[in-house]
């Protein structure tokens, strides 16, 4: 009898330790997938803080870019009173009229194409000038001559705006824009001078051709050549997509020229710009409003530069 219930306790005593067993890998378990849950969540948080550092420096570079150029601005200016007084001019005279002037350079990059007619007519309408950096185009002859004969800046942006086969080297380059001077000289009888480096002079594509050093290399070469460049600090947004809304382009103008009393406006003239057009009206009388008056760049315009 003593060793029967001896066998019931152990018995027993194994089932306890095997409920005991099945309860704690079930708690063992819990806690895993608790843990799992827990390494996800604080991995999701860190690629939220990542991408958030990311677009933190963005904007740090991009504002250092900014401060840049506003001091090169600076310090051309100076170089520019300087010269003026020794000519022996009052700039303080200059200054006081100058002060409260806010200029708005239009420029549009990628025609000629049949939205530069109308860009030409609404502009003539208006006794606006403004800024066309062209490219290399067949079958555009009457367009640069309207350009050049309504008192309007004609520019060279790129002969072909092949990225892969300017970029390459700086005598890639140079070809390209002699292809186009010559093209517009021989249309016009106008030898600009004037230029926009396609993608802008901060451009980061070019570097898959050329290398990271490439503008570094092609600046120097244009500004050799006689060429002065003009970047941008307005952007019309109208390159953001391959058709972008008309109200979209309005307000990106107006909400960015508050802050630049001299405004160099990005636009496109290309073929599929046509809510360029139809956002033109709507910007000039904002710009009006602002008290801005309208100008075609030369080579004696304020300097707007990335680099």
């Amino acid at each position: 009898m003593a060793k029967r219930n001896n066998q019931i306790g152990i018995t027993i005593l194994l089932i306890a330790l095997s409920l005991g067993l099945f309860a704690g890998t079930g708690f063992l378990a819990s806690k895993s997938s608790g843990g799992k849950e827990a390494l996800t969540k604080a991995q999701e948080e860190l690629t939220t803080v990542e991408a958030s550092k990311a677009n933190l420096e963005l904007q740090v570079q991009e504002l250092a870019t900014k401060n840049e150029q506003l001091l090169k601005q600076i310090e051309e200016l100076n170089i520019q009173i300087q010269e003026l007084e020794k000519q022996g001019v009052d700039v303080s005279v200059i200054t006081e009229e100058q002060e409260d002037r806010k200029v708005a350079y239009l420029t549009f990059d990628d025609g000629p194409s049949a939205n530069t007619a109308k860009i030409l007519d609404f502009l003539k309408v208006n006794q606006i000038r403004a800024t066309f950096f062209v490219l290399e185009k067949d079958g555009y002859d009457d367009l640069y001559k309207r350009i050049v004969d309504e008192g309007h800046s004609i520019a060279i942006h790129s002969s072909t705006h092949d990225y892969a086969e300017i970029y390459q080297n700086v005598d890639n380059f140079m070809a390209d824009v002699q292809s186009l001077s010559n093209h517009i000289k021989d249309l016009t009888g106008v030898e600009t001078k004037v230029l926009r480096f396609p993608g802008g002079s901060n451009n980061t594509v070019s570097h898959r051709y050329g290398g990271n050093d490439i503008m570094d290399k092609i600046i120097p070469a244009v500004t050799q050549a006689g060429y002065v460049y003009y970047d941008w600090n307005v952007d019309s947004q109208d390159a953001a997509k391959g058709l972008q809304d008309t109200q979209v382009i309005v307000n990106s103008v107006l909400n960015q020229a508050k802050y630049n009393d001299n405004a160099v406006i990005l636009m496109h003239d290309a073929a599929a710009k046509t809510t360029t057009v139809e956002a033109l009206p709507q910007i000039v009388e904002g710009l009006k409003q602002q008290g801005f008056v309208f100008e075609a760049l030369s080579t004696e315009s304020e300097p707007v530069k990335f680099k």
